[in-house]
């Protein structure tokens, strides 16, 4: 970072994506969208240490507490859950709508999934075996996209309607949107 002098290349798969960490920090991963995997790099050694595959056109592996990643397959309308310690699909949720996010609530145990298209988040919860289970779905805005937790408060953004749906987790409610500037993407909170 102070010289910006290339340290090092790392080759995975067709058009890689986002690079997410899991929740320890053990592991790299990165969506390749062109070759339907995702790679799991050992951030010390720079080393890939599986390429696992997936459904088709995965964007992100999107870290959750739970020593998983769930990564959002576009083109195969479907998540991925992946094992950090095994670093193997443990579950392929069908979701039937193209996704735009996945984010893991640990204390409601539950998986939400953003749908663009439709302006809704829709929500997993974990039966007594530890599978998903679709259980419902929060009308947002359009374009629906990111999501950050905060105790138990929801925070979306929505691209298309230029907003962030603030949404009572509990309750699986929306509580109102707020405006802000054009086509918000991502949304992260300091804790």
């Amino acid at each position: 970072a102070l010289t910006f002098t290339l340290k090092n290349t790392i080759s995975v798969g067709k058009e890689p994506a986002e690079i997410t960490f899991s929740s320890d920090g053990s592991v790299a991963f990165v969506a390749n969208g062109g070759s339907n995997t995702v790679s799991a790099i050992n951030p010390d050694t720079k080393a890939i240490v599986a390429t696992i595959p997936v459904g088709v056109n995965p964007v992100g592996a999107w870290v959750g507490t739970d020593g998983r990643m769930y990564v959002d397959n576009e083109d195969g309308q479907s998540v991925s859950i992946i094992d950090v310690k095994t670093l193997k699909v443990v579950e392929t949720i069908a979701l039937g709508f193209m996704p735009g996010f996945v984010a893991y609530n640990a204390d409601m145990k539950e998986m939400w999934v953003t749908d663009p298209n439709a302006g809704k988040v829709h929500w997993w919860t974990k039966d007594a075996t530890g599978k998903m289970v679709r259980s419902g779905a929060i009308a947002t805005a359009a374009g629906t996209h990111a999501i950050a937790f905060k105790d138990m408060t929801a925070y979306v953004t929505n691209q298309e309607s230029a907003s962030v749906s603030v949404v009572d987790v509990m309750q699986h409610k929306l509580i109102k949107n707020i405006s802000v500037g054009k086509k918000p993407n991502g949304i992260v909170i300091k804790i």
